[in-house]
């Protein structure tokens, strides 16, 4: 496996090697203790750390060679319109013990889902319809998209006041 280690990609390997495995030590404590705040405490954790992977990996030469750019192009490494939901959980969950994810919550995640869907049709089409690049013709990664970094830029910031008013009324009603 191809990883050629520089300043920056060895800087970034710290950083993401440190999130996978806090990651899975939230998710063990999560099993062992039913906490469900630390389940999505966990995710969140994972996701940022899958944010930072498409500039390690790319550092770290991937994006320069084959097969290993396929893999940039083609993995959702970040997640953006799942970072707001899930953080917007988290608070619920930590603050509202009696909080249960229900078809009501799932319907937070369709964004990214529908993202997930789109990457996957673009994935089918290049590789088993058309048989090359055409939709990253440009050799750019659609995670790097203005519209998908500006729109889940702004579901981050609507979640994370969610969150924040949320906090706020829990605050108001057991701090008055």
């Amino acid at each position: 496996m191809l990883f050629q280690f520089g300043f920056y990609s060895s800087l970034l390997l710290i950083s993401f090697s440190q999130g996978i495995i806090y990651s899975v030590l939230l998710f063990v404590k999560a099993v062992k203790s039913k906490n469900k705040s630390n389940y999505w405490l966990s995710l969140f954790i994972f996701l940022c750390s899958l944010f930072i992977a498409p500039w390690m990996l790319g550092f770290a030469g991937w994006y320069d060679n084959q097969p290993y750019r396929d893999i940039l192009f083609y993995t959702p490494f970040q997640h953006l319109f799942f970072l707001g939901p899930i953080i917007f959980f988290y608070t619920q969950s930590l603050l509202n013990p009696s909080f249960k994810f229900s078809i009501k919550e799932a319907v937070h995640l369709l964004p990214g889902l529908f993202y997930l869907l789109y990457v996957i049709i673009i994935w089918v089409y290049d590789k088993f319809i058309f048989g090359d690049y055409y939709f990253y013709q440009n050799g750019m990664d659609k995670d790097f998209d203005f519209w998908y970094q500006k729109s889940g830029l702004i579901s981050m910031i609507i979640y994370f006041n969610f969150s924040i008013r949320y906090y706020n009324v829990y605050k108001k009603k057991y701090f008055k």
